[in-house]
Order: C-alpha cells, then structure tokens, then sequence
C-alpha cells in the first residue's frame, strides 16, 4: 500500500504534508534504495490502514534468505507546536530478524527482536538515519552495512573533482590557453571522461555527465593558480594567492578575457556569481533523473517485493 496516494482526510497539515502528499514515504524509500545498493535483492515498504504505522522488510543478499524488518509504529504527526515547527513526528522503531520469511505471501516463522526505542521528535530523514545506524550495529557480521549514499556517486564526483583540480589546471597552465579558441578545447576536456558512462545502461545519464563536468569546472577554476604555481607558471607569493581567491569571491579588481571563440570579459563579481550557478545547477541535474522518472510515471510502491 502507497502512502503516497491512499491517505485521505489528513488530521492536520504536518500529517498532509508528511503522508497525503508523500513525503515519508520517499524518505523511507530512499532507505530501501540503499539497502539495493548494498546488495539486497528483495524490498517490501507499506503502512497501515491508519497510517500511523510503516513496515519494511529487506533481505535476500546473495540468496542467503536472511530477512530483517524494521517497523516505524505508534506515529503521531502534531503532538506539540515545537514538533509542528520542526517538522518532527513521534514514533517507535523495531528492527527485527524474520526467521523463515516466505518473500511470496510475507508470512514467518517467528520474529527475533535485535532492537526498539521510543522515540521522540525526530524527522523522517533523522529516523532512516537511525534505522541505518541501528541496523548495522544488529547485522549478521556476514551482511553488508546500509549507508545513506551511494557510494558509486559520490566516488565519481571525486573522480570528478580530481580530475578538473589537476588535469584541466595543468593543460590551463601552458601555452595552449594563449590560443583564441581554447575555450572550446577546455569545455571538451571536461566533459571527455564522462563521455565513457553513456555506453553503459547502469551508468547512463546526460544530467550526471554535464553536472560532472561542471563539479570539474567548478574544482579546475579554484585549483587553478595553486597548480600554476607547483609548474612554475604563476607567482609563488601570498599576494598573488589572496588576490586570485579575492577575484573567485567577487572582492578582485579589473577583468580578464575568457576565450571562447568571441572575445568574453569576466569580472569579479560574474566569476563569483558563476560559482553560485554552477553549484546550482549541479545540484539540480543530480536530481533530474528523479524528477524524470516521476514524470514519466516510475516507481512509486514497494510492496511484496513487487514494484
């Protein structure tokens, strides 16, 4: 049963916003989207007909048919002001191991409790936090931690980050960046690496490849000079430091021309507001292909292992 799309009559706005309009549901779902990142190969997420209650179950890792259920129970959506205002619930959690678990009808032999506490005013994004804590500390030794990221994104927006602060700075620093068209030459160093991704259906994605280019634009524009410095290129002096990083800020003087084919004057302050657009507008197509899958009608219940 989704959350998302079967709570009606909400008793209040907390509740509305957390329940009617989804938005617990796709906390405690991202959680399970980690859980299949560790390796898990069966997933269940409904609530309760009250909705005042949420049951995972996870399992399956490597066809070991060990099964654990986590249980948000007893939530209480607007018990005070002080919770209304931080968006916080009420709740009790449960971590259980599921002996004998049948993934077809959800039916078991017995529940083994490893864990429960009352707690009180958290918010969702803190209580799958807590579910991620609590359930790696209870494990088998033998199976994965949860984590709340991915860690194949984050190694690539390393790799990203690297690769513009040293490679793209290095080529910055010699004689090629005289030429009036080097700009072209720079974009396409940029965006190269990634190119690689879009032949693999796991890893392809236009928004990931331009937003990974940008985070290298991003770490090529700051690690510029520094770099220019280790080569020999730029001046070894405090001075020259504190006025390149003052110019990134938006506190420099003067201009510098970019070359991009037509002759383009940056500023202090366009440089300083370019950061803040590109960060932007990474965070925004790290998310698109989210926002794309929800338009285009992607998944929206977890239930019984079956999407």
């Amino acid at each position: 049963m989704d959350i998302s799309r079967d709570a009606t009559n909400p008793s209040n706005p907390l509740q509305e916003e957390y329940v009617k309009k989804g938005l617990l549901y796709q906390q405690v779902d991202k959680f399970l989207g980690h859980a299949e990142n560790a390796g898990y190969g069966f997933a269940d997420l409904h609530s309760n007909k009250n909705k005042n209650g949420i049951e995972l179950v996870l399992g399956n890792y490597k066809d070991n048919k060990e099964y654990y259920r986590i249980n948000l129970s007893d939530i209480v959506y607007n018990d005070s002001e002080e919770i209304k205002n931080k968006k916080m619930i009420k709740g009790r959690v449960s971590i259980e191991k599921l002996i004998d678990y049948n993934e077809a009808d959800g039916k078991y032999n017995k529940a083994q409790v490893l864990y429960t506490e009352n707690v009180v005013g958290m918010t969702p994004r803190q209580y799958t936090r807590l579910f991620s804590k609590e359930y790696n500390l209870n494990k088998d030794e033998n199976l994965p931690k949860i984590k709340n990221y991915n860690p194949k994104t984050v190694l690539l927006y390393s790799f990203a980050a690297a690769y513009g602060a040293t490679v793209v700075s290095m080529v910055d620093n010699t004689a090629l960046v005289n030429n009036a068209y080097y700009g072209f030459l720079h974009l396409g160093m940029l965006i190269a690496p990634y190119i690689p991704l879009q032949f693999s259906k796991k890893t392809r994605s236009i928004p990931q490849m331009f937003g990974l280019a940008l985070v290298s634009w991003i770490a090529n524009s700051l690690a510029y000079y520094p770099v220019g410095i280790l080569m020999g290129h730029t001046a070894d002096s405090l001075e020259g430091i504190l006025n390149f990083y003052k110019f990134q800020v938006g506190l420099g003087k003067g201009s510098y021309v970019d070359n991009y084919g037509p002759l383009l004057r940056i500023n202090s302050k366009t440089k300083a507001l370019s950061y803040a657009g590109r960060a932007g507008l990474v965070g925004i197509l790290s998310q698109a292909d989210k926002i794309l899958n929800k338009l285009k009608g992607g998944k929206k219940e977890v239930n019984n292992g079956k999407q």
